[in-house]
């Protein structure tokens, strides 16, 4: 007993260590905070766990109470000269030297307090799991250790203290020149979101070029292979333009095509294969060859005959060009290829002869530099208060022309109040450019000013993007699960840090500074990329401030590695040398098939991994050792299984593992007790215990052992699963459905937030859909051959948001007319593959009262009419027509009042060309008859 309480009194007094990490994260603030910025490194993230430390819970020792208070006290006063040099956008070389030691020391400290948290928390866990005797024994024998532990912590803050003094004695010796001082910019976010949006998507300036190339191409003298170089600074709008013409010209003037964007890191063998699988429209079939040799072959002699359009986006260098035009043929056919690039010799070399064409892009004009700033602005130039014309007459003057700085400017001007004392402000921010170059410096200026108007959090937020590749398609869910894990994000006491985390994400798009992707009916966009030039901006302030390491072929990093992404381009030895003992973050990409060991990176909290097919398990084979590690994503990789000591990971957060490869997860991930979201792949089976979860995606819920186990987590906000019956048996079906309805039941009723049900219908079920119709149920994604033997269910579901039907082979009238009845229904989706005797299907009046987007595929136009008064509130119609041409392209859409957007994707294989500008002329007349005018896009 005396032993026991000797136990306890040690083990109080370094209670202190458990900090804030004593409850989990779960996807929510909490008091300590833990807060890491690009200004201010870890500092914000240390004080929080200092204030914890001093308060009595904690009960700390006299001596060590009183070191606490010392470095929380410098602290304080170091992380206030943060905040002030973070906003001095030129200090001087020592500024920047005292800024860089105070950061780095910051880090260096919450690194040496994480790893006693550690220790900490094992003993605790250990303690936990032991019972009765065991229990006793368990705490006797763990004395010893923590005692070693005591006296190594009191050792550890008197290093601490010590480096602060001489840090600050070093410090005091300069003064700090009052001039370095500024007031930071107050963070608004501008209200008018959508209209931003739009007005970011939308094409100024653009027809005249794009009428005078489309000329230029479409010339036939001589019918041989010409080629045109676009050339112009980064910013100026040469991809778009390129696309433009691309969506002119290919499926009519040209049999087929490819557009393919190349970095300055190209992947050859990726870009050939890719524009083999354009030119042939067969996604995915050359994913195998990896033979250079082999695919030029096999494009050249698909383009033998053909007459072809290729267009090759941001090329850097000569070489690159010689190595593609390999693979073109120089045929009769009048073929063209279009290269756009930077640098005015790469132009020149791209088109060599007299027959081809050097097309340098240029500013905008006057009048469209006014209307697109304006328009982001004010809507118009009339709506422009007086006060405010001559401050904007000399921003115009000062962007240039150029589209980027506009942009950036004007969403600038959008979040800041319509005075002229601060139009005043941001016009005297722009310093004159040097002559030389003055439109790229005018655009690094425009870049810095928004860069220093965000406030801090966005700042670590944006400069994080530096991590990822040029021309990346970055989800917003997993980026901001990666803030979250790297201390980000951080809200007030409760506050969900994915719902702050997306409003991060959209701030950045509302400025311009994210370009959006994929924007939903509610006008938040699920993906965004990163314009080039902005990313070289990115790349060079998050190098300054240590937050990102970018590498470069044959370049090793000479300071310390914070953050990390390989691309599969980087040298092996130099990958192999990296020192990352330091390292809060490693990604990969693409091509990586090489990892640096990772046995060393004790600080790691992210290691992100997705779609690294090359990786293997031996990959992963340390990562019980990553004590730190909050997110770990192997998905899509060619990793099979994980170790068992992943269990060992108590911090862990997220663990995504989506693959068709990995089929189980070891037991011992039931000791991750602040696991929260956890995405797997089909058919991986979870062990029990997995009770404090609040999001799993794609479980499969019939199998055994999940039925009854996901009533248990009873913590789960949003869930996704699938159904599928193809491989139980009809007895052990029905007695699965009956258990999985109780536990779905159970959840609904604790609280789960959004269900999503895959569910691929197969000959075991019954008439009708098992489950009840729950309120947590808000999207459906059904592969069904007759609609009528889910439609009943289906508008049962009062709070179903989202519904997709794959390949339907029957549905009639009224089938259409029960779905329309769904309460809720915000997006449908219907893929309609139909027999040539089927009825037309009518959109009536009284259903899909809510619905606000409609994706259809229909093989015969045609087969679905709107009729007036049908769906009121649709803002999207989606239009994919994959057959032949039709004669009668009315179907209604004039019917659509609040239609606001209409795409449509024609498959013109086949077609003449007639038939295509009818096809086109068709779906212009139809939008202009409809009384909202949506905005057209025809996509061949």
């Amino acid at each position: 007993m005396v032993i026991v309480m000797k136990f306890y009194s040690v083990a109080q007094q370094h209670k202190f260590l458990f900090l804030t990490e004593v409850s989990p994260l779960r996807g929510r603030a909490t008091m300590a905070g833990a807060l890491v910025s690009a200004s201010t490194g870890a500092m914000g993230s240390l004080l929080g766990k200092l204030g914890a430390m001093l308060t009595d819970e904690y009960k700390l020792l006299k001596d060590v109470r009183g070191g606490i208070q010392f470095l929380k006290d410098e602290l304080e006063v170091m992380n206030a000269f943060l905040l002030n040099m973070s906003d001095v956008e030129e200090p001087d070389e020592l500024t920047k030297l005292r800024v860089t030691a105070v950061r780095e020391m910051s880090y260096k400290i919450d690194d040496n307090i994480d790893k006693f948290m550690v220790l900490v928390e094992e003993h605790k866990s250990s303690c936990s799991e032991a019972h009765g005797i065991r229990k006793l024994i368990e705490k006797c024998n763990s004395l010893l250790p923590d005692i070693k532990t005591r006296h190594k912590i009191a050792k550890e803050v008197k290093d601490i203290k010590d480096q602060i003094k001489e840090a600050s004695d070093r410090f005091l010796r300069y003064k700090t020149d009052e001039s370095c001082t500024s007031t930071p910019a107050k963070d608004k976010v501008d209200p008018r979101l959508r209209a931003l949006y739009k007005d970011a998507t939308e094409l100024v300036g653009i027809d005249g070029p794009r009428d005078e190339l489309v000329k230029w191409l479409n010339e036939k003298e001589g019918e041989s292979l010409r080629f045109v170089s676009v050339v112009g600074y980064g910013g100026l709008g040469k991809t778009t333009l390129a696309n433009q013409i691309r969506a002119t010209l290919l499926g009519t003037t040209f049999e087929c095509g490819a557009f393919v964007s190349i970095s300055r890191k190209p992947d050859m063998k990726a870009i050939l294969r890719s524009i083999l699988s354009q030119i042939t429209k067969q996604d995915n079939a050359y994913s195998g060859l990896d033979d250079i040799h082999l695919i030029m072959d096999k494009i050249r002699e698909f383009l033998q005959d053909r007459r072809y359009f290729i267009i090759i986006d941001d090329i850097w260098e000569s070489g690159t060009w010689e190595t593609l035009k390999c693979a073109f043929v120089k045929n009769k056919c009048g073929s063209r290829i279009m290269i756009t690039t930077r640098i005015v010799d790469v132009a020149k070399s791209c088109s060599p002869s007299n027959a081809d064409l050097v097309y340098e892009i240029k500013p905008l004009s006057e009048a469209d530099s006014k209307k697109l700033f304006f328009k982001r602005i004010f809507g118009c130039e009339e709506s422009c208060p007086d006060s405010l014309k001559e401050a904007s007459k000399d921003i115009l003057k000062k962007c240039h022309g150029l589209p980027l700085a506009i942009n950036a400017i004007s969403s600038l001007l959008a979040t800041t109040s319509e005075t002229k004392e601060e139009w005043d402000r941001v016009r005297h921010s722009i310093r004159s450019s040097n002559a030389k170059s003055e439109i790229m410096e005018t655009m690094n200026y425009i870049l810095s000013l928004s860069y220093f108007d965000l406030p801090h959090h966005l700042r670590s937020c944006i400069l994080y993007l530096a991590l990822f590749p040029e021309d990346e398609l970055i989800e917003r869910d997993r980026l901001v699960r990666r803030w979250i894990s790297e201390g980000f994000i951080h809200g007030k006491s409760g506050q969900d840090l994915m719902e702050l985390g997306e409003e991060y994400f959209h701030q950045l798009v509302n400025r311009s500074l994210i370009q959006p992707e994929r924007i939903g009916y509610a006008g938040k966009a699920e993906y965004c990329r990163v314009h080039d030039t902005i990313l070289d901006f990115l790349i060079a302030k998050s190098s300054e401030v240590n937050l990102c390491t970018v590498l470069t072929k044959n370049y090793k990093p000479d300071g310390i590695v914070r953050r990390i992404s390989l691309m599969g381009t980087e040298d092996e030895d130099i990958v192999e040398k990296l020192d990352l003992s330091q390292a809060r973050s490693i990604g990969a990409f693409g091509g990586t098939k090489r990892l640096p060991s990772l046995g060393m990176s004790k600080s790691l909290r992210v290691l992100d991994l997705q779609h690294c097919g090359k990786l293997q398990n031996h990959h992963v084979k340390d990562i019980g050792r990553l004590y730190q590690l909050r997110y770990l994503d192997i998905s899509f990789t060619g990793i099979t299984e994980l170790p068992s000591q992943i269990g060992d990971l108590l911090y862990l957060e997220t663990l995504a593992v989506t693959s068709y490869k990995l089929l189980e997860l070891p037991e011992s991930i039931t000791r991750l007790r602040r696991l929260a979201r956890l995405f797997v792949g089909p058919g991986c089976k979870l062990p029990d215990g997995l009770g404090n979860l609040q999001e799993l995606e794609w479980i499969d819920a019939l199998q055994s052992k999940h039925v009854e186990e996901l009533g248990k987590l009873t913590n789960l906000r949003k869930l996704k699963i699938r159904l599928n019956t193809d491989e139980i048996e009809r007895n052990t079906l029905v007695q699965s459905m009956e258990k999985l309805v109780s536990s779905l039941c159970k959840l609904d009723e604790c609280g789960l937030r959004s269900l999503s049900i895959y569910y691929p219908m197969g000959d075991k079920d019954g008439e009708e859909p098992f489950l009840p119709a729950l309120g947590c149920i808000r999207e459906v994604i059904v592969h069904v051959e007759d609609i009528c033997q889910i439609s009943r269910w289906l508008a049962s579901l009062p709070n179903l948001h989202t519904l997709t039907f794959m390949n339907p082979k029957k549905i009639e009238q009224q089938d259409v007319d029960m779905i329309g009845l769904i309460p809720n229904l915000l997006e449908l989706s219907l893929y309609l593959h139909r027999p040539d005797d089927a009825r037309q299907l009518i959109i009536r009046c009284k259903g899909f009262q809510q619905l606000q987007r409609f994706v259809v595929l229909d093989d015969r136009m045609g087969l679905l009419m709107f009729e007036p008064g049908a769906m009121p509130r649709l803002k999207e119609l989606e239009y994919r027509y994959f057959q032949g041409a039709a004669v009668d392209y009315d179907f209604g859409i004039q019917h659509l009042s609040s239609l606001a957007r209409l795409r449509v994707i024609l498959s013109c294989i086949g077609w003449t060309a007639a038939e295509v500008k009818a096809a086109e002329d068709a779906f212009k007349s139809m939008a202009e008859a409809n009384p909202n005018r949506p905005t057209l896009e025809i996509s061949k």
